[in-house]
């Protein structure tokens, strides 16, 4: 078989694609797992010392339309949000929306990071919304709807 340097090129290209999905992937999986482990550390620290971090921490739903392009269809789902108000100015203060992205939230991830730096700056509300499709929800969405 007759391989051309264009037809070489194209192959490598197409490998180069395939694979670099799969190391992305990987990296951003990564990432996360280090982002976890950090505000994991940071809310230990923070416990160990005599702060109670997790009391600033609110847990809620909100039932949401299932499909917002359908007047006719009246189902929702529950979707999970987290709430930090440890530094908000109440009632001018700005609100930042924290959205997940696809894994589940955790209260750290209203705790830390720079978001959580941005708001004690700002004297915000944080707020942090879960991904319908990923963590928690997912498992209520499938409960709530069989």
């Amino acid at each position: 078989m007759n391989f051309s340097a264009s037809r070489c090129l194209i192959l490598l290209l197409l490998l180069n694609f395939v694979d670099s999905g799969q190391i992305l992937r990987r990296i951003k999986r990564r990432a996360r797992d280090i982002q976890i482990q950090k505000n994991k550390q940071l809310l230990l620290t923070l416990t160990v010392s005599g702060h109670q971090p997790l009391q600033h921490v609110k847990e809620g739903r909100i039932l949401q339309p299932l499909d917002h392009f359908n007047r006719q269809n009246v189902n929702t789902f529950p979707q999970r949000f987290l709430v930090n108000e440890a530094y908000w100015r109440d009632p001018d203060g700005p609100v930042f929306l924290f959205i997940g992205g696809e894994g589940p939230l955790f209260e750290y991830d209203v705790l830390a990071g720079h978001h959580s730096d941005m708001a004690e700056e700002h004297g915000a509300l944080l707020l942090a919304l879960e991904h319908r499709f990923y963590g928690d929800i997912s498992r209520l969405t499938l409960e709530y709807f069989g």
